[in-house]
């Protein structure tokens, strides 16, 4: 493939925004240079082989090793403390999710719940017991972050994304101002939704193929406490809302600006209840209020952070009170009043 089919990644556009290059979390800017990527030119690769063996691998036997404080064993099966409709049967590989329907997986499970990027899944899963290797020493997380290459964006415009994302009931006046500050693109060889947050070092992927049983959604970090965040203010922000995804924190940004609310806030996508270093990392340097699902994997995150003040949306998420207010204007808005 000639360097001429290769669609670089967004730029930040020249004027430089609220957010693009600032950390809210202190009083001093870190600047970044306009191409910037947490990978660099450097790139991790896996082979195919070991892929088709993480594919394979033991999720329950991995996890139960890997992670078991965030797992409940119950006879022959796995189930996640943060999100119990998560079901992995010990000795097969893949997991079930009862909420939605959808399964996926050993690989699908690390890097859509866990955090993990896919080489790391990759390795990680083809690095132990659940292969028949010999098990390896549980690492510790490295001061130096994780190279993550991020998708290669296509041409402008960018209509798949849009069409998804209207569906949704993101107006298109808001999905342009995400593209122009380089938090929003299409990716080129799939067509899927990347959020990439202003220091590329968190990225946020959904499938854009709304006829699909089970959408693709992806997470890729440098750090397992990186996120994605939108600002729409130029006032250092004196509040964050933790919202479970990137589509959900637009949701509740559009949702409080409909019913008034004139806060300096910033909104948060942790990438899924089950990441609580990331919740750690948010609330130990600004006022938090958490934003998650209303359900029970929601209501154990609330209860895992009685710390934290919360809202609850009236229906399962945010982005689903937005389309039925879109359907009913005497839909009930969210208070901005954490409970």
């Amino acid at each position: 493939m000639g360097t001429t089919d290769r669609m670089p990644l967004p730029d930040a556009p020249g004027r430089e925004s609220p957010v693009e290059g600032t950390d809210f979390f202190s009083s001093s800017p870190v600047f970044f240079s306009a191409g910037h990527t947490s990978g660099g030119s450097g790139k991790a690769f896996v082979t195919r082989d070991r892929i088709r063996l993480a594919r394979k691998a033991d999720l329950a036997g991995f996890l139960i090793q890997r992670h078991p404080d965030l797992f409940r064993n119950s006879g022959s099966s796995l189930y996640m403390k943060s999100r119990d409709s998560l079901y992995i049967r010990k000795g097969f590989p893949g997991y079930t999710d009862f909420s939605s329907g959808g399964h996926g997986n050993p690989i699908d499970f690390l890097t859509g719940f866990l955090g993990y990027s896919f080489v790391d899944a990759v390795a990680a899963l083809t690095d132990g017991p659940c292969c028949g290797r010999p098990a390896a020493i549980p690492r510790q997380e490295s001061a130096a972050p994780r190279p993550i290459t991020l998708p290669e964006s296509a041409e402008k415009p960018y209509r798949r994304v849009y069409a998804y994302l209207l569906g949704r009931g993101i107006p298109a006046g808001m999905i342009r101002l995400l593209e122009e500050r380089g938090l929003l693109y299409q990716d080129r060889d799939h067509g899927n939704a990347v959020f990439v947050n202003p220091e590329r070092d968190c990225c946020e992927i959904r499938g854009t193929l709304t006829y699909a049983s089970r959408p693709f959604h992806g997470c890729l970090k440098t750090r397992a406490d990186r996120f994605w965040y939108f600002l729409d203010t130029e006032e250092k922000p004196g509040t964050a809302y933790l919202c479970e995804s990137a589509i959900d924190a637009i949701s509740l940004f559009l949702l409080h600006k409909r019913a008034g609310t004139d806060n300096a806030a910033v909104y948060i996508s942790i990438g899924g209840v089950s990441n609580q270093k990331t919740i750690e990392r948010i609330k130990s340097r600004i006022h938090s209020v958490l934003a998650v699902d209303n359900d029970r994997a929601g209501d154990l995150c609330r209860e895992r952070n009685p710390d934290m003040g919360s809202i609850i949306p009236a229906a399962k998420d945010w982005n689903e009170d937005l389309q039925l207010l879109k359907q009913d204007p005497g839909y009930p808005l969210p208070s901005p009043r954490p409970l």
